[in-house]
C-alpha cells in the first residue's frame, strides 16, 4: 500500500514540450519508459448505480475506483488495482493478475477460486459491490521520478475512451473516443511527504489548470 499526494493540471503542447524538455534535464525516465514513453490501458468499474463515476463528480472527499491495468499491449504486465482517494491523497492498492482473470471479476456465477491473497479480497469485494467493466481508458504516458525521492512527474497525451471490454486490453490498434481537445496533455505530480522545489516550481510556472475531474470521469462523458 502505497499513500502520496496527486495533484493534476491540465496544459497546453506548448507547455509540455518546455515542461518535458526540463524534467529530462533533471529528473530521470521512469522504469517503465526507457525510451520515454510508454502506454497505459485501463479497464474501469462501476455499479448500476454509477457510484464512482457520481462521488467522483459530486466532490465527495474520500471515493474508491477499480481498474485492471496494462502497460502496451503484449499483456506481460497486468494489475488489479484498487484507488482510494482522500481529497488530494491517493491509497493504491494492487495486485499482480493473469489474464483469464479478468472475466472473473465481474461474473457473480464463477468462484473466485483462482485468486488468493489480496487479489481474493480485492474481486470478493468487487463482487460484494455488484461492479461491472465501465470504459477502458488509453492514454501515452511520458514519466520522470526525482532522483532520491518518491515524487514523480507524468504527462499523458491522446488520452481517450473506447468499449468496457477486456480486449482492449490487449489490442492497441483501435482508436478511441478523445476525451480530450486536441494539444491538449494531463500533468500530474505525485509525491509522499514532501515535494521538491525543483519539481513544485515546474507545476507552478506551467499556467496549468489544476484538474479535478480523473481521466475517468473525462472518458465516461464522452462514451456514454
Amino acid at each position: 500500500m502505497a499513500t502520496r499526494h496527486e495533484e493534476k493540471f491540465l496544459i497546453d503542447y506548448r507547455q509540455y514540450v518546455l515542461l518535458r524538455s526540463r524534467a529530462e534535464a533533471a529528473m530521470r525516465p521512469d522504469e517503465h519508459a526507457p525510451d520515454g514513453s510508454y502506454l497505459i490501458t485501463s479497464l474501469y468499474y462501476d455499479d448500476r448505480q454509477d457510484s464512482a463515476l457520481d462521488e467522483k463528480l459530486d466532490g465527495v472527499r474520500v471515493h474508491t475506483k477499480y481498474r485492471v491495468r496494462t502497460y502496451g499491449a503484449d499483456g506481460d504486465f497486468i494489475r488489479l488495482e484498487r484507488k482510494v482517494k482522500r481529497g488530494i491523497m491517493t491509497e493504491k492498492h494492487s495486485t499482480s493478475l493473469q489474464r483469464e482473470q479478468i472475466p472473473l471479476l465481474s461474473d457473480p456465477a464463477t468462484a473466485l477460486g483462482t485468486f488468493s491473497g489480496r487479489g481474493l479480497v480485492m474481486a470478493a469485494d468487487m463482487r460484494s459491490r455488484g461492479l461491472l467493466p465501465s470504459v477502458t481508458v488509453r492514454y501515452r504516458r511520458d514519466a520522470f521520478v526525482y532522483p532520491g525521492t518518491d515524487t514523480r512527474l507524468t504527462f499523458d497525451t491522446h488520452v481517450e475512451a473506447l468499449p468496457p471490454t477486456a480486449e482492449h486490453l490487449f489490442d492497441a490498434s483501435g482508436a478511441g473516443i478523445p476525451a480530450l481537445p486536441p494539444q491538449t496533455v494531463v500533468m500530474e505530480v505525485k509525491y509522499g511527504e514532501y515535494l521538491p522545489a525543483f519539481v513544485r516550481k515546474l507545476s507552478a510556472v506551467c499556467g496549468g489548470m489544476q484538474l479535478s475531474v480523473s481521466k475517468y470521469a473525462l472518458c465516461r462523458a464522452v462514451w456514454h
